[in-house]
C-alpha cells in the first residue's frame, strides 16, 4: 500500500503529508505527479526535454482540497515526506505543467511543459528569477503554499513578507506581472497544456506509468 511505502520512494499518484506549521493538522497534501528519474527509465528523450525546467519531482499541492500549486518542480527530498495514506492516479489531464522562460536577448523561449514558444521580446524586459526554470527545495515548498492560502504573514522569513518580494514561483503562470507573456507568445487565451501539447504532437500520455495492478 501507499501508505506503507519505503521513504524516498514514491509513485505516480501518492499522496503525501506536507506539514506547514508546528500546529497538529496543519499540513498540506502533495500528489506526486512524475518523476523524472523514473520517466528516464521508459522515455528518455521526454525525461531529458523536461529536465531543463528543473530535474526532479512534479507535484500539485492542495489545502483543504483546494487546488494551490497546480504543477511544480520539487527536489527529490521531497519523496521523504511521509504519506497520508491516499494514493489518486495521475491522468494526462492532471499534468498540468509549469511554464518558465529559457534562454535570453533575442532567442528567449516560453517553454511550457515539453512545448516551445518563440517569445520576442524587448531586450529592455529583464526576465525575473521567478520566471526561470528551478526546483522548489521543501522549506521553499511550504512558504509558496503559505503564501497561496493567504499566510504570508506566518512565513518565518521577514523577506516574504515584503509585498515587493518577487515570490519564487519558476512558473510564469503564477507571476501576475508575466502572465500576459502567454500573449506575446502567441498561446491561445484560456488554452491547456494538453491543447498546447497536441498543437505541437506533444503526446502527454508517454509521461504517465505504465498500469499497474
Amino acid at each position: 500500500m501507499s501508505a506503507a511505502r519505503e521513504r524516498g520512494v514514491a509513485r505516480a499518484g501518492d499522496v503525501l503529508r506536507l506539514p506547514l506549521t508546528a500546529r497538529e493538522g496543519d499540513a498540506a497534501e502533495v500528489r506526486v505527479l512524475l518523476d523524472l528519474r523514473e520517466l528516464r527509465g521508459r522515455d528518455q528523450a521526454a525525461a531529458e526535454h523536461l529536465s531543463v525546467l528543473g530535474e526532479g519531482v512534479l507535484v500539485e499541492v492542495r489545502v483543504g482540497g483546494r487546488l494551490l500549486l497546480p504543477g511544480a518542480w520539487t527536489e527529490r527530498s521531497l519523496l521523504d515526506l511521509a504519506a497520508d495514506g491516499q494514493h489518486r492516479p495521475v491522468r494526462a489531464g492532471d499534468l498540468r505543467l509549469p511554464a518558465v522562460v529559457l534562454g535570453g536577448t533575442g532567442r528567449t523561449t516560453l517553454a511550457w511543459g515539453e512545448t516551445r514558444w518563440p517569445l520576442q521580446l524587448d531586450a529592455s524586459v529583464a526576465i525575473p528569477a521567478s520566471c526561470r526554470p528551478s526546483p522548489h527545495s521543501l522549506p521553499e515548498l511550504r512558504r509558496l503554499v503559505l503564501h497561496a492560502s493567504g499566510r504570508r504573514a506566518e512565513i518565518a522569513l521577514t523577506l516574504w513578507q515584503d509585498p515587493r518580494f518577487d515570490v519564487p514561483w519558476h512558473d510564469v503562470r503564477l507571476v501576475p506581472r508575466a502572465s500576459w507573456w502567454f500573449e506575446i507568445a502567441q498561446v491561445p487565451e484560456g488554452m491547456r497544456y494538453a491543447d498546447a501539447a497536441a498543437s505541437q504532437d506533444v503526446r502527454v500520455d508517454r509521461l504517465l506509468p505504465a498500469s499497474r495492478m
